[in-house]
């Protein structure tokens, strides 16, 4: 029988029974994977469940920021497939009938992953090796893009955890909200600059515009909604990228103009049951379940938790861009 991830975290020392026990608890509660939890409570790190997974497996981890990707395999899976289904080409081992594509993907290994390389790429055989999702956002904007290798982030900078919600309507959005403990991750912020960010499209029926905005157009950017110590990291890491930044209250947000950016975590938006004039970045825990969450508080932008910074980056500088373009685009 397969040994479980939480006891093979267990048994290695990397968590404890409470841990755990509170782990297993916000997985019943969020049906969010074991492994992105204790990442996200920063109980661990995603290398230690990656390395746990692979064990559990059987599959080799793959340190794949510290891989030297070789740009004519690109050929083999495009863009697309690789965004898609999380996969990055490593290397060719062997010749002739017994060549073997190895490709990096993300954990738990899916077959049909493989399935799908196997037809884009016409090679028979494919192996495959674990790597974080922040590691493969990161491969994929060096691969296809050619965006520069990510340096290595401070302890503390790694990313940012979405707050827990109370299920009860009377939430105090950006005041009564319970912080969960700060994840460290992928970071995964994966999320390189990394160009796998949905950019949602604006959705009908247009919309009666806010009051004027009451802040000024220098505040580039409103974090909203998060708990203390996630809010000061946001401002940070945005700050440090020459951003302009303000932690904001309801107020500003609602009177925030369209050449300005808003991150929150989608229950903040929700709550808010308002649309902005802003350019609205959501953060929410599964894409799959939460895009569509996404589009109906009207959000241009997606970045899933826990939320790397260099996505987290790469998201608000193109709603900064598109909000640029567009009012050009008015004014001409």
């Amino acid at each position: 029988m397969k040994k479980r991830l939480g006891d093979i975290l267990l048994a290695r020392g990397v968590v404890d029974a409470l841990q755990l026990q509170s782990a297993l608890a916000y997985q019943r509660k969020w049906g969010a994977a074991l492994g992105q939890v204790v990442v996200d409570q920063r109980f661990c790190s995603a290398e230690a469940v990656l390395s746990a997974l692979a064990a559990q497996t059987g599959v080799e981890a793959v340190d794949l920021d510290a891989c030297a990707l070789d740009a004519s395999l690109a050929r083999l899976i495009p863009c697309k497939v690789a965004e898609a289904h999380r996969v990055v080409p490593l290397r060719l081992e062997g010749q002739g009938m017994r060549e073997v594509l190895v490709v990096a993907l993300a954990a738990p290994a899916s077959l049909a992953t493989l399935d799908v390389v196997k037809s884009v790429s016409g090679k028979a055989r494919v192996v495959p090796r674990l790597a974080t999702d922040a590691a493969l956002q990161r491969a994929i904007g060096r691969l296809y893009r050619g965006e520069p290798a990510t340096p290595q982030r401070r302890p503390g900078m790694e990313g940012f955890t979405l707050p827990e919600w109370d299920e009860s309507p009377s939430i105090v959005v950006g005041q009564s909200l319970a912080e969960l403990t700060d994840m460290a991750a992928p970071a995964p912020v994966k999320q390189g600059d990394g160009e796998a960010l949905p950019l949602l499209s604006p959705l009908e029926p247009a919309w009666t515009p806010a009051p004027e905005p009451r802040v000024t157009e220098h505040e580039q950017v409103l974090v909203y909604g998060w708990g203390s110590d996630a809010a000061a990291g946001l401002v940070r890491v945005l700050g440090g990228a020459g951003f302009t930044v303000k932690v904001a209250s309801t107020a500003d947000v609602c009177a925030a103009s369209e050449a300005q950016v808003v991150v929150a975590p989608l229950p903040a938006m929700e709550v808010l049951a308002q649309r902005l004039r802003a350019q609205v970045l959501v953060a929410g825990k599964a894409p799959e379940r939460d895009l569509p969450r996404a589009q109906a508080v009207h959000a241009r932008g997606f970045v899933a938790a826990p939320v790397d910074p260099d996505l987290l980056l790469h998201a608000v500088r193109r709603l900064s861009r598109a909000s640029g373009e567009a009012r050009l685009k008015h004014a001409s």
